[in-house]
């Protein structure tokens, strides 16, 4: 690949080699980066001639092949580190419609980041709350879990909570930040 390129760049196109042929969503998540960000860079390939298109897949998206490259088994470089949330994370998206607590804990549990299923299901519920999923059925406590759909993927690293220190002043009744507040 030549050095021009930028870093997001190179990794869409190792991952397009590894590949051989994709799709939108496949290359997204091989290049472990978001969903735009991939079709920007196919929009650019087609332009410039570098791609072409095979027609539509299984699912009805579009397929894609570089001309000219045959693939390379090449591994994408950009990794990011696992961690419990953004193994959960990447499931998610992989996943993305009708998944469980238990499937996201049973596919992201490593033995460097291990995940229960209490903490898949805390993350779920979180990640509801901020409306990145949406709940698909409702759970029965004591009967089933509940099943959700990832409703917003903004890219490969992965949502997390995070809690702020303030201070409340009650006679302004306002919260001021403290530098550097993040617990």
């Amino acid at each position: 690949m030549r050095s021009d390129k930028s870093p997001l760049e190179h990794a869409c196109l190792a991952s397009a080699e590894r590949l051989g042929t994709f799709d939108a969503r496949e290359l997204a998540a091989a290049a472990e980066v978001g969903y735009e960000t991939a079709t920007t860079w196919i929009r650019r390939w087609r332009r410039s001639g570098q791609i072409e298109e095979l027609g539509k897949g299984p699912a009805g998206t579009q397929r894609y092949r570089l001309i000219g490259i045959e693939p390379t088994g090449v591994t994408n470089t950009r990794r990011i580190a696992a961690t419990p949330q953004g193994n959960m994370w990447r499931t998610i998206r992989k996943l993305r419609h009708g998944f469980k607590p238990t499937d996201i804990a049973a596919q992201s549990c490593t033995p460097d980041a291990p995940v229960s299923q209490a903490d898949a299901t805390a993350y779920c519920q979180m990640l509801t709350r901020a409306d990145y999923l949406r709940v698909v059925r409702k759970a029965q406590p004591g009967v089933r879990e509940a099943v959700y759909r990832l409703a917003r993927d903004t890219g490969p690293k992965p949502p997390r909570e995070r809690r702020l220190r303030v201070v409340w002043d009650d006679n302004e009744g306002r919260i001021t930040h403290l530098p550097g507040g993040e617990a």
